[in-house]
């Protein structure tokens, strides 16, 4: 699975998701259209979907390693995290983001890419209330970790999930209206060849008090966040709008803050015996603290006309 395999096949055989095809072909490039139980373009590049409903689209010489991100224990620790609610305050208030976003037309395409889970997707779409008025709206996600977009899949079969990279994300041009990347690595490049002009990027990264005082129980002198306009300074985005999501987050009963743990950068720094300390823990008072811009994806004349 996921792995290309020239195949014969006819063009008009070809089905579309939707109106029109969001993946692009890893290989040629070419629009990838969905046909029975696979993603196939028009060189005969074709793509198995799993039982879950995803497709995977990271060729082996865009990996880094055997299995690249999320392993499958970590997934289950963020997956038990997301279930208790600790983030929905935040997921509903960055969905809230995404929709004011939206523009409102026949057919619309919203990528996290980076997705995990899924989890921000699947608040979105409860957030929709399942659909838009208007018109469909293709929930897309990406992410490099397979046991990630499994999960994801599985709990969204409205959805569209794909393994791939932030960085050369197998996705047609100017294809997506909203995209997110939330914690997730940002790709300007990639950003502006997929977002159409008018689209918006949002782009979610903590604030200087996010987790803190969890960091307190990790390091010794630990260092508060420096937030910036991540797309501030790159051609063809301009900055529409900043939200600050705040408020206490208390964690009760054992595994929480091991769960959480799970959920950040940290797990990657610190050593087995801080892991095991924090699963011992019953109870930690920490912060959430997120800033979510909004970057309007401009045309490059209104980029040049921006900055005579």
């Amino acid at each position: 699975m996921g792995k290309p395999r020239n195949m014969p096949g006819k063009r008009d055989d070809l089905v579309t998701y939707l109106d029109k095809p969001v993946f692009a072909c890893p290989v040629c490039g070419n629009p990838l259209a969905r046909h029975d139980r696979t993603f196939q373009c028009m060189e005969g590049h074709t793509f198995d979907i799993a039982r879950e409903g995803f497709v995977n689209l990271l060729l082996p010489q865009r990996r880094r390693s055997k299995n690249p991100g999320y392993s499958k224990e970590m997934i289950a620790g963020r997956r038990d995290f997301f279930d208790a609610g600790h983030y929905q305050l935040l997921a509903d208030r960055v969905a809230d983001v995404i929709l004011s976003c939206l523009p409102g037309q026949a057919e619309q395409v919203v990528l996290d890419a980076g997705c995990g889970e899924g989890y921000y997707l699947r608040r979105l779409r409860a957030r929709m209330g399942g659909q838009r008025p208007g018109g469909a709206t293709l929930l897309c996600g990406t992410d490099i970790s397979k046991p990630a977009i499994r999960v994801a899949a599985r709990r969204d079969p409205q959805g569209l999930y794909a393994v791939a990279g932030t960085y050369h994300m197998p996705v047609l041009p100017d294809r997506v209206d909203v995209l997110l990347t939330h914690f997730s690595p940002v790709s300007a490049d990639d950003f502006r060849r997929v977002v159409r002009p008018g689209g918006v990027v949002v782009v979610g990264s903590p604030g200087e008090e996010h987790l803190f005082s969890l960091k307190e129980l990790l390091y010794d002198k630990p260092a508060k966040h420096e937030p910036a306009p991540t797309l501030a300074d790159e051609p063809s985005f301009r900055l529409i709008g900043t939200h600050r999501i705040q408020y206490d987050l208390p964690l009760r009963g054992q595994g929480e803050v091991a769960n959480l743990l799970l959920m950040t950068p940290y797990y990657w720094s610190v050593d087995q015996a801080t892991q095991a300390r924090l699963a011992d823990l019953a109870s930690l008072d920490t912060e959430v603290d997120v800033i979510v811009h909004a970057y309007r994806r401009t045309s490059e004349a209104n980029q040049e006309q921006q900055t005579e």
